[in-house]
């Protein structure tokens, strides 16, 4: 199964390492080999990276790149703290004139993100804007049907037949979901959705994922779903899949990254376990679909906040925006799809399977001067292994 650039059913291949006996059985070869995805539309046959740019730090790239979207999971901060180098260069590019936007695999909507970045030491006041997985989910979600809100939104080819294709899709989704949630990180809230949850496959619509802590209780408020929301396995939540994918249902994966990074914990799972999982059981093609990163669909949505695009009306161009992130599946290979230049933080997912050692801390970060570049043949290997190519490459997000 594959999923293309908007969303569609992409094998998503990397496996989360996780807590419980399903994951546990994958476990080493996420930390040998994060993943690699299928190419999308743009990169059909494998990307061969011939080489990439090592670079101590962005500033040299300060001098040209006007945009930068920047990931916060490896990049910003290790999950729980702020990567001090990062606070220092996220602040000296805002002074150097260049807009900054976050762009996330969060299941979080948008409008949380700065509000969380502020106490870690990020003036929001440096942030041009912020574009989330989970706020585009809300989105399409929320709009489902209404094909005047949906036209222009999926990046899809500009014949028009996939744009009605889309639209039908949402149209058609129903309001019954299975709901993967955060127990722990906080529950997601649909409230105003029109959603009615529900805990047995067989009931659902389709199926929608935001966490991989819990299921959502049945209901049709917050209120309800809470008194019924369960703690579930990773293990318990694969046996849910199977049953979902006998029925073939749609899914919404709120938040494409398979793993990240958190603090001491090391990575973490995240929903694209699930996806990954889901898109080897299902056999209808467009039953899996991402709203994040590698996918146009965010790409998309930040690229128009910005003002970039390739006619003479635009204020920038796709030469002005460079994409910052730590995964090659993701931050790499959907900055090469939409057309602008990227830099690979090492330090982040990879850091393991690139020889340095583990996911570092912020604390054991620090300023980034004591974290020494990966080989760069490491690198292209690994970029090779993900179908993707990174323009350059940095130890750790620093000035």
């Amino acid at each position: 199964a594959s999923v293309t650039p908007n969303g569609r059913m992409r094998a998503v291949s990397r496996v989360a390492p996780a807590c419980t006996t399903a994951a546990a059985a994958v476990a080493s070869s996420v930390a040998t080999s994060a993943t690699r995805g299928t190419p999308s539309a743009a990169m059909a046959s494998a990307t061969e990276p011939t080489d990439v740019a090592m670079i101590p730090g962005i500033k040299r790239l300060a001098e040209t790149k006007r945009v930068w979207l920047l990931d916060q999971f490896g990049v910003l901060h290790d999950g729980v703290t702020a990567y001090p180098g990062a606070v220092d260069a996220a602040r000296r590019l805002h002074e150097s004139g260049a807009k900054l936007y976050v762009i996330s695999n969060s299941s979080r909507r948008s409008t949380n993100t700065l509000r969380k970045l502020e106490p870690m030491g990020f003036d929001p006041a440096w942030f041009s804007g912020v574009v989330t997985s989970g706020e585009v989910t809300h989105q399409m979600l929320a709009s489902r049907g209404d094909k005047k809100e949906l036209a222009g939104t999926s990046g899809a080819a500009s014949d028009g037949e996939e744009d009605d294709s889309d639209d039908e899709f949402w149209a058609s989704l129903g309001k019954k979901c299975l709901h993967f949630t955060w127990s722990t990180r906080g529950p997601i809230p649909l409230d105003g959705l029109n959603l009615e949850t529900v805990t047995d496959p067989d009931e659902a619509d389709f199926l929608l994922a935001h966490g991989t802590e819990a299921v959502n209780g049945a209901g049709t408020t917050d209120e309800q779903r809470a008194q019924g929301a369960v703690d579930t396995s990773l293990d318990a939540m694969r046996e849910l899949l199977k049953r979902a994918a006998a029925r073939n249902l749609p899914f919404i994966v709120a938040n494409p990254d398979v793993v990240t990074v958190g603090g001491d914990a090391g990575l973490l799972p995240m929903p694209g376990t699930l996806a990954k999982w889901y898109a080897e059981m299902v056999t209808t093609d467009g039953a899996v679909r991402l709203m994040g990163k590698p996918d146009r669909i965010i790409y998309d949505r930040v690229l128009e906040m910005t003002g970039t695009g390739d006619t003479e009306d635009t204020k920038y161009s796709p030469e002005d925006v460079v994409a910052v992130g730590d995964s090659l599946e993701h931050d790499v290979a959907g900055a090469n799809d939409a057309g602008v230049d990227s830099v690979f933080v090492c330090g982040g997912i990879h850091a393991k399977e690139l020889g340095m050692r583990r996911v570092a801390s912020a604390a054991e970060v620090g300023d980034g001067s004591g974290v020494a570049p990966p080989d760069k043949g490491k690198i292209l290997e690994a970029a090779e292994e993900h179908d993707c190519e990174p323009d350059y490459a940095v130890p750790v997000f620093v000035w």
